[in-house]
């Protein structure tokens, strides 16, 4: 059976869809593809689970799948696609990924929004699905307080693995970066770009800092500033002396003492 050029509304969007269903069978494989433009997600979701973490704002799709059946274990095992999702002015309700990366380094005295939510202004990312399995790509995240990048996987089952990079504005980093001795080792420039980890279940998410990736960072600042000693040295305007000094600051610098 061929669909084409189906078209319909659902939670206050448009949906356009083609595709092709073959017959004859118990899980009967299928095509198709999708295109979505102005749903409001917070219904739509609910429609398909009950999280304590859930995403509203206006979204928009597009989506290529093929499968087999339509139950969920028949679709775990056999839904695989690609698609390209946004989603606009919204929130994410059940968290907040700013009071939860603070919470992470220990800051104290930070004026914050302490609702249990995370405003945006956009959320876009590809998909790609496989196996029961979302593969989140290139994820970006625009906030007032903080733009987030990255990517990992969430099941069907819920069980999530994500790495996202929290790059928060240069007023919040200064604030923090002066709070916690921690965070100066999550500075990047002039601002705090914080490696998080979200693992667990949409409905109990678990939040934590990936400290390979800080610890690469420090890393990186020791080689340099060792480098640019070594040059100092060879070209004399820098005294054996200065480096047992320069040492000690660079430590203090890190240790924030």
């Amino acid at each position: 059976m061929l669909l084409q050029r189906l078209s319909f509304q659902l939670f206050d969007g448009q949906v356009a869809a083609e595709g092709r269903v073959m017959s004859g069978s118990e899980t009967p494989p299928f095509t198709g593809k999708m295109t979505i433009q102005g749903m409001q997600l917070d219904p739509a979701l609910k429609a398909l689970a009950t999280t304590q973490v859930s995403i509203s704002g206006t979204a928009g799709a597009n989506l290529s799948m093929q499968g087999r059946g339509i139950s969920i274990p028949d679709l775990t095992q056999s839904l695989e696609g690609t698609g390209h999702v946004a989603v606009k002015d919204g929130k994410i309700e059940g968290v907040n990924l700013l009071q939860e990366a603070v919470s992470i380094l220990n800051v104290a005295g930070i004026s914050l929004d302490h609702a249990k939510a995370t405003a945006f202004s956009t959320i876009e990312t590809d998909l790609a699905v496989k196996e029961g399995t979302v593969h989140v790509q290139r994820l970006l995240m625009d906030s007032h307080d903080f733009q987030a990048t990255g990517g990992g996987t969430i099941g069907f089952d819920q069980k999530l693995n994500l790495a996202v990079n929290l790059i928060l504005s240069q007023d919040l980093s200064q604030k923090i970066a002066h709070s916690s001795p921690a965070a100066k080792l999550a500075m990047k420039g002039d601002r705090l770009s914080l490696p998080l980890t979200i693992t667990g279940t949409a409905q109990a998410p678990s939040y934590g800092l990936d400290m390979k990736s800080l610890t690469g960072r420090v890393q990186e600042q020791v080689q340099k500033k060792a480098r640019e000693t070594i040059d100092g040295l060879l070209k004399g305007t820098t005294k054996p002396e200065d480096v047992i000094q320069q040492g000690q600051d660079l430590l203090k610098g890190l240790l924030g003492r």
